[in-house]
């Protein structure tokens, strides 16, 4: 029986991610045993050394979006040049800081957006509702073209890692959250795209719709 070693996962975003990770361990030969806890980001896992290592470990989960928090230089006796080149797979934790302020700046940037959104699509509901006037002409045409820029940006850069796991989902068949959250939210965009560039198109075609 080979002894159980725990490692720190990077990249974990839900609990199907463990179970993702679980899968993908357990099908590596020379695994024994292989258990993911979601809370701790961690795994926990037997294996037989003279078949895998925790380095091909990593790897196998690398193209999932994830990656095994391996010991660091000094507890591997490298300096750290050999290090990152032999890993390149920690995340230490002013990695992890630069992350989280990273996705702490995305979200930030995409209230403005929000707000804007809210704004426009309010004074559209209350316009119909009869308790304020039309919007100005000139207010509607800038809008129309704004809208669809911002929500690029948030798709794209905001929603980037989401999209990531869609397309993960789409090369490898393994879901998770992301994938989720990346399908609904590419179907919304291009579907309220199609609409907003051939809105007359449609209205002709489709007049009572």
């Amino acid at each position: 029986m080979n002894d159980a070693k725990t490692y720190k996962i990077k990249g974990m975003h839900c609990a199907s991610c463990a179970g993702i990770i679980e899968k993908t361990f357990r099908k590596v030969d020379g695994v024994d045993s292989a258990d993911v806890n979601y809370g701790t980001e961690a795994v926990k896992v037997s294996f037989d050394e003279s078949k895998t290592n925790p380095q091909e470990l990593s790897q196998k989960i690398e193209k999932l979006g994830y990656s095994l928090m391996l010991p660091t230089a000094e507890e591997m006796g490298m300096s750290s040049d050999e290090h990152a080149a032999h890993l390149g797979l920690n995340q230490s934790k002013k990695e992890k800081l630069a992350e989280l302020a990273d996705i702490r700046l995305k979200v930030i940037s995409a209230i403005p957006l929000a707000i804007i959104s809210i704004f426009v699509m309010g004074w559209d509901i209350f316009a119909q509702l009869k308790i304020v006037g039309e919007m100005p002409l000139v207010w509607e045409e800038f809008f129309h073209h704004l809208l669809p820029l911002m929500a690029t940006y948030t798709l794209f850069v905001v929603g980037k890692p989401y999209l990531q796991g869609f397309f993960r989902f789409l090369r490898y068949g393994k879901a998770n959250m992301d994938t989720l959250i990346g399908l609904g939210t590419s179907v919304a965009f291009i579907y309220s795209f199609i609409i907003s560039a051939f809105e007359e198109t449609l209205l002709k075609d489709f007049p009572n719709v």
